[in-house]
Order: C-alpha cells, then structure tokens, then sequence
C-alpha cells in the first residue's frame, strides 16, 4: 500500500484496498461526494428529529474511490455517537466525539485530494510553487555562492590539517584538542587586541580638549572661569581653571602643548616638577569629578580651584595690578 494509503488508514483506524471483499450495503463515492456526504451528516445530526432516520441511512462502510485507489471507510463510530445523541445521554460527549470524527475525516479526505497525481511537468510545477508558499516554507533558503565557497575552503583546510597530523602520526583526538587551542588563543587574542584600540579610541574621544590652543589662551580660559563663577555656573568654572593651568604649563614650556592628551598623561609628564605637578593634581582631581563624574559643583570647589591658579600663576596672568593709592 502506497504512503497516502498509511496515512488514511491510520487516521480513519480501518481502511482496506479494493481487493477485499465489501459488504453489499457499502455505499461507493468519490471524494467530493464523501466529502459532502460527511457535510451532510454533522448538518443532520444538530436536528434531533432526524438523529434516528440518519443513524439508519448510514451504511457500515463507505467505499470511497481516489483515482485507482479505493478504500473502505467503517462509520461506526459516527453510528454509535448519533445514537448516543438519540438517547439524550452523554450529549456533551457525543456531540464532541461526533464533531471531532467529521473533522477529521473531512481534513483527511482534503488532503487525499490536494495530492492526486500530477501527470505533466506544467501541473508539477504549479504544485511545487503552490507547496514552496506555505509559511513553514518562507524562511527557507538554499546555500548561496560565499556558503558554498566557504564549505569548500573548510574541506580544503580540514583535508590538509588531517593529511599533515597524519605526517606526524598524531591521533585524531589530540590533533582535534590542538586545533582547538589554537583557535580559542586566537579569539583571545583578537578579543584583547579591539578591546585595547577601543579603550584607547574611547579615552581619547572623552579628554579631547574642547578647544584648540589660540593666542593668549591662559588669559581667555581664566576669564571664562571667573565669569562663570560670578554668574554661580561653578561647574563651568572649575572646567575653564583646568585648562587655564594646563595652558599655562604649556605657554612655560613645562608640558608639551598637545590638546589631545588626558589629565592624567599631563599629570605623568610632570614628574620632574613635584611643584607644578601638585598644582595641577590637586585642580585635576575636582575637574575629573566634577566635569566626567557629574559630581554637583559649588562655590567651595571654585575657591579651591581659584586658590590652585592663584599658586600656579594664572590669575596673575589675568588680572591687572591696582594702582597705588
């Protein structure tokens, strides 16, 4: 028996082919016409005058022809949930036992009739193309070129590692076991190597100075700094007295005017002035928590950032001696 024979059977629990002998009552039709007949029957079976008349009507076994296959349906089941209905015991039941068997039958005998089969290449292709829109097919897709590129360049490796672990008689076990260390310290490696360059591009991107150095830039960037603490912007005052200090380092030649540098690369290259290093450590350590931290600022950071410039010289820079009284 062919695979949509084993399916049919096993679905509808008893189905012969034609070569058995068929009770004389069997009613022979076709699949529309069973198909119709099972409409007919859960139509029939909602009206409980004719559940006796139907239950009567039904033969044991319906012979139904698919092309030049033939079967035999056995409809006691549907028999036995009609009578029940009849009965008036068990309606819940039955009528879902009867519900249930319709469908069933009715969704086999569709399938039974989407798959005839296909006698030319034109109605194979409108069925293949009809299959390929199902949803469950949708996401399928066949190897592309790179896949099939990239198979074959790993066949190619693998051949050759294969053919040269074999050259140094080592097993396939510990070749497999090297293979794989080799690869995990090559991920490690390129895992250290990005996280390195974007550490270093995200440091650099965070301390780039905000501005390029300019003519007399001490005296522009402490004047920023007092105006901003005049108005109670401490914050932007504090970040003005850092820059006005590191270009100050930079205008005596102590740090090497590079506006890309961070605080603390300035504060590494002042390692032979303890004096200034400490000046400007003391104004990097409030910058830092003030400006990158979002520390909130107040008038006491300022006074202790005016007090560093004061020591470093910057506000001498900018502020013009009083005239003697």
């Amino acid at each position: 028996m062919q695979l949509g024979s084993l399916v049919l059977a096993a679905l509808l629990h008893s189905s012969l082919p034609c070569s058995a002998q068929a009770p004389a009552e069997a009613a022979e039709l076709d699949l529309q016409s069973y198909q119709q007949e099972l409409s007919r029957i859960e139509q029939a079976s909602k009206n409980a005058g004719e559940l006796r008349e139907l239950r009567r009507s039904l033969p044991e076994t319906w012979t139904v022809k698919d092309g030049d296959r033939t079967y035999r349906v056995p409809t006691k089941e549907i028999s036995d949930a009609i009578a029940e209905l009849d009965r008036g015991s068990k309606q819940a039941a039955a009528t879902e036992q009867l519900k249930t068997r319709l469908q069933a039958m009715r969704q086999q005998a569709a399938d039974l009739a989407s798959s005839f089969p296909i006698t030319n290449s034109g109605d194979a292709e409108a069925k293949l193309h009809k299959i390929l829109k199902r949803g469950e097919f949708q996401e399928a897709r066949g190897p592309s070129a790179w896949d099939l590129l990239r198979a074959r360049m790993n066949r190619w490796i693998l051949e050759h590692v294969i053919g040269l672990l074999n050259l140094l008689h080592i097993s396939e076990k510990t070749g497999n076991a090297m293979a794989w260390a080799v690869i995990i310290v090559a991920v490690v490696l390129l895992f250290y190597v990005v996280y390195g360059w974007l550490s270093k591009a995200e440091r650099s991107t965070r301390f780039r100075a905000e501005v390029e150095p300019v003519a007399n830039d001490v005296r522009q960037w402490v004047k920023e700094a007092l105006a901003a603490a005049e108005r109670g912007d401490y914050r932007e005052a504090v970040h003005c007295a850092y820059w006005a200090s590191v270009a100050h380092l930079e205008d005596i030649r102590i740090l090497p005017r590079d506006r890309s540098r961070t605080p603390r690369e300035s504060l590494h290259l002042l390692e032979r002035h303890p004096e200034e290093q400490g000046v400007l450590q003391a104004i990097t350590r409030s910058f830092e928590l003030i400006w990158y931290g979002y520390r909130p600022a107040s008038a006491g950071d300022w006074a202790g950032a005016k007090e560093q410039l004061e020591k470093i010289g910057c506000l001498q820079v900018s502020i013009a001696p009083t005239a003697p009284s």
